[in-house]
């Protein structure tokens, strides 16, 4: 047999042939040393692809855990009707943010129970809140546009009252046939906001920070509401915030634009890197999302993943904050409504449905998100 020693090639007989060399045992323990060999030679390398592996299991838990959140986002049935609007290019999502009337009790807890016993009562949960969403079929551009509260519109089996009766008397399948009869707007999906969940979002990213142009009082009390200045909110002072409406200029007017305000920045925190590249900050988000909406049963746990996945690239400067066309407020009978123009906005939505809203936008005038530092 010939084997090599120290560089050199000897020759022996079979009675001097090394022990077990032939036996699966001798090739295990030469496999055992090459590794052994290999590992003290890349020694760096060997610890970086552990970490590596480590690292890969930690974050497949993770994405595995914040895509089982998910599944704690409460679903409801919707009931919207036959001859529905057509459907259009891009998703439109109609946004209900919620409050109840008395404070007695959790009001998403509260909604929540009677959708899913299917049983509505009336009186006890309303939306001051009133949004439509509509991501562009490209997913690059977005518009949202906020319909005044107190809009006088048609509400199917009730006839005419103010846009958030049909959230009251209804809940969110009489609120998206009425938006679908009055603007002829098919509504693809429904999102509940619970804005008491808003407390938790801002404390989850941070808080963002907003600007307050002069400093207003409250007409009611006579204090000092919002001093002027740069302000850094978070929970219950990110409430105080968008819920503001009687010591601002504008009244319901200006509480949209805080609204809106509101959205923007968090949407600009919520696509910084030092939100989206920190684990325990999209953690605590994640952890906030069952608690803050409720959404129909056609959006699910895949649909949320794609329109997210989607909509990666969408930042607050692709986004418009539009109020719906309106002439103002004014009075019908003992109500303070506000005067929606139905023509006008139909044709804003028309634009949206069929991809062409910028070269709408580009010739009419519509009641736009001012900057930043402008929003009262």
């Amino acid at each position: 047999m010939i084997y090599e020693k120290a560089g050199s090639t000897e020759t022996t007989g079979p009675a001097e042939a090394s022990p077990g060399l032939d036996e699966p045992s001798g090739r295990v323990r030469i496999r055992r040393k090459r590794r052994r060999s290999w590992l003290k030679r890349h020694k760096s390398l060997s610890i970086l692809l552990l970490v590596a592996v480590v690292l890969l299991a930690i974050i497949a838990g993770w994405l595995w855990w914040l895509n089982h959140q998910l599944d704690d986002v409460r679903r409801f049935d919707t009931e919207l009707g036959e001859h529905r609007p057509a459907q259009g290019e891009g998703t439109d999502i109609l946004l209900m943010g919620v409050d109840d009337l008395d404070g007695s009790r959790d009001v998403g807890d509260s909604v929540y129970d009677m959708l899913d016993s299917g049983s509505w009562e009336p009186g006890v949960a309303r939306s001051d809140t009133l949004m439509v969403l509509h991501i562009e079929s490209d997913h690059r551009a977005a518009q949202l546009i906020s319909i005044p509260r107190d809009s006088w519109v048609d509400i199917p089996g009730h006839g005419k009252s103010k846009i958030n009766a049909a959230f009251s008397w209804g809940g969110p399948s009489l609120t998206a046939r009425t938006v679908e009869k009055n603007l002829d707007l098919r509504i693809d999906h429904m999102m509940i906001v619970d804005f008491d969940g808003f407390k938790d979002v801002t404390e989850a990213i941070g808080g963002v920070n907003v600007f307050v142009p002069a400093t207003v009082t409250d007409p009611r009390s006579g204090t000092t509401d919002w001093e002027r200045g740069f302000h850094h909110i978070e929970g219950d002072d990110a409430l105080h915030y968008v819920r503001t409406r009687y010591s601002l200029p504008g009244g319901d007017f200006d509480r949209i634009n805080r609204q809106q305000n509101f959205l923007r920045t968090v949407l600009d925190k919520l696509t910084s890197r030092g939100v989206l590249l920190n684990p325990l900050r999209v953690t605590r988000l994640a952890d906030t999302l069952g608690r803050l909406v409720m959404v129909d049963e056609g959006l699910t746990n895949e649909k949320l993943r794609g329109l997210a996945l989607d909509s990666r690239h969408l930042r607050s400067g692709s986004m418009r904050f539009l109020t719906a066309p309106n002439s103002g407020s004014g009075m019908i009978g003992e109500a303070s409504v506000v005067h929606l123009d139905i023509g006008r906005t139909k044709k804003m939505f028309d634009a949206m449905e069929l991809g062409q809203f910028e070269s709408w936008y580009a010739k009419h005038e519509v009641g736009e998100l001012p900057p930043t530092t402008q929003v009262n």
